[in-house]
């Protein structure tokens, strides 16, 4: 206890503050981990459906089906009757 006189008070109380909160954060930290996280409360209707499944859309066949056959026509010309 003798080299803790030599030392500033302010020094002191500055080191037990911070080993205090240190304590707390820890303490704190670890009741949290340690407790299962809460589920958020449901209404009645949401009971009956727990998931949202979103349906498979079909593949497309050939995505530039449509644009090849556009451009695979004979060019029809108005003057050309």
């Amino acid at each position: 206890m003798g080299a803790l006189s030599d030392l500033p008070p302010e020094l002191v109380v500055g080191w037990a503050i911070w080993l205090a909160g240190g304590l707390a954060l820890m303490l704190w930290f670890r009741r949290r981990s340690t407790t299962p996280p809460r589920q958020p409360a449901r209404s009645r209707g949401a009971a009956e459906s727990t998931s949202a499944v979103v349906p498979a859309t079909p593949p497309a066949d050939d995505a530039f089906a449509e644009l090849r056959a556009l451009l695979d026509e004979p060019e029809q010309r108005p003057d050309a009757r």
